[in-house]
């Protein structure tokens, strides 16, 4: 898996189902499913300018999965740097922050989108959830020729069957064949989980990080104190900073602020709250606290952001 961390200074916007791109190639079943490929031709300028090389990363408010048949793409999900090639898959699961870094001229790829976030309703809870987490750790593997080339005929069925008039059972059909790419993605992940999870424990720093940003991920919203996660791992905040810094280059501190500045973005972006909510938002004791908190880490005031 290639991946690298890095340290974005942009704004973040919510990408919602309904704003994406529709084109020849994209084919959508009422708000449960699109499916879009430029397998036989390169992506739309339009679609480039807007969503392919924006400025701003965006939030993701819907489930992603992206297979790479050609070429190759660098994204930043999360704050962290990966780069599809061919037979690579980026599964991005609802509420990341993503944003298209470039890609290679040749780039194809085939993309399904899944309004609701819905990836494996109907399967073992446990094993649900056990794969959700595998997810949020590592979005990115790579897949056999073999295994890449069932994922895209069960791809192609679902688009042959949503191109034919609805009937009763189209629905059922694509269920089918969305439960057929989970129960993959599942043995995908069994495969994976022993190899990466097997590297991980012997490098212990790198286990602590992935450990970390997970917990970041989860409690970033109310958390900001390293201690608070370096009880949770049971480690003492010293030793979870030094490693996270051996492990990243930067400190604990740093990717708790980075998150929860990119949440405030994402808020005060929106327009749909004021400066002094999107603080009780993101459980500040008070407005003027968060404003010094945004200003220190943006050098600009959340009121003088959102005019921006």
């Amino acid at each position: 898996m290639r991946k690298t961390e890095c340290h974005p200074t942009y704004a973040v916007e919510d990408l919602d189902f309904a704003n994406l791109p529709i084109s020849g190639d994209t084919l959508v079943f009422g708000h449960e499913i699109m499916l879009a490929d430029n397998f036989d031709a390169p992506l739309d300028e339009s679609d480039v300018s807007r969503f392919m090389l924006s400025p701003y990363p965006f939030k993701l408010n819907f489930a992603v999965a992206m297979l790479c048949t050609r070429g190759a793409i660098r994204v930043r999900l999360n704050l962290i740097e990966y780069e599809l090639q061919k037979d690579d898959v980026l599964v991005v699961l609802p509420g990341s922050i993503g944003e298209c870094l470039s890609f290679s001229e040749d780039y194809r790829t085939a993309i399904m989108i899944y309004p609701q976030g819905h990836l494996s309703e109907g399967f073992d809870t446990a094993l649900s959830i056990a794969f959700r987490n595998f997810i949020n750790r590592h979005p990115l593997i790579h897949l056999t020729p073999e295994e890449m080339e069932e994922a895209l005929t069960l791809y192609q069925l679902m688009r042959n069957k949503m191109r034919q008039p609805a009937t009763l059972l189209t629905r059922e059909a694509l269920e089918c064949c969305q439960k057929l790419l989970c129960l993959n993605g599942y043995q995908w992940y069994a495969a994976h989980s022993k190899e990466t999870e097997g590297k991980e424990r012997t490098d212990r720093k790198h286990f602590i990080f992935n450990r970390f940003i997970t917990l970041v991920r989860q409690h970033y919203t109310t958390e900001r104190k390293i201690s608070f996660y370096a009880d949770k791992m049971c480690l003492t905040p010293k030793y979870l900073s030094i490693a996270i810094h051996e492990a990243s280059g930067r400190y604990a501190g740093e990717w708790i602020k980075d998150y929860v500045i990119l949440e405030a973005k994402a808020l005060l972006r929106s327009r749909k709250y004021t400066a002094q909510q999107v603080g009780d938002l993101l459980n500040f004791p008070n407005a003027s606290f968060f404003g010094k908190y945004f200003k220190a880490a943006t050098g600009c005031t959340p009121k003088a952001y959102m005019r921006e």
